[in-house]
């Protein structure tokens, strides 16, 4: 895969324009990328609660929207969050019933 290939899959996140993480189940060289646990894309994070002047904020923990689940490498579903990777087993196994 080209780099332009790899830049267009990136892409397909609706977040693409406004992230800046270093990690990201799009990237078809995930494997090859380095970075700590606050680098992860939010759709690789597990559900995190914080409590900021008595207001409860959730970070991560939810499921990649469908439209992006689908370009998600099949190599890169071990980092994907737990509802994510659910979602994408549910869409794989739905695409090979059509």
């Amino acid at each position: 895969m080209t780099e332009n290939e790899s830049y267009n899959n990136l892409k397909k996140c609706p977040r693409f324009d406004r992230c800046n993480q270093n990690l990201c189940p799009l990237d078809i060289d995930l494997p090859l990328r380095i970075g700590g646990s606050g680098e992860k894309c939010l759709w690789m994070r597990p559900p995190s609660k914080k409590t900021i002047h008595g207001k409860v904020f959730i970070s991560g923990g939810q499921a990649m929207p469908d439209g992006s689940l689908n370009y998600v490498p099949e190599s890169n579903l071990e980092w994907l969050n737990t509802p994510s990777k659910k979602r994408w087993l549910e869409l794989k196994k739905n695409e090979t019933k059509s």
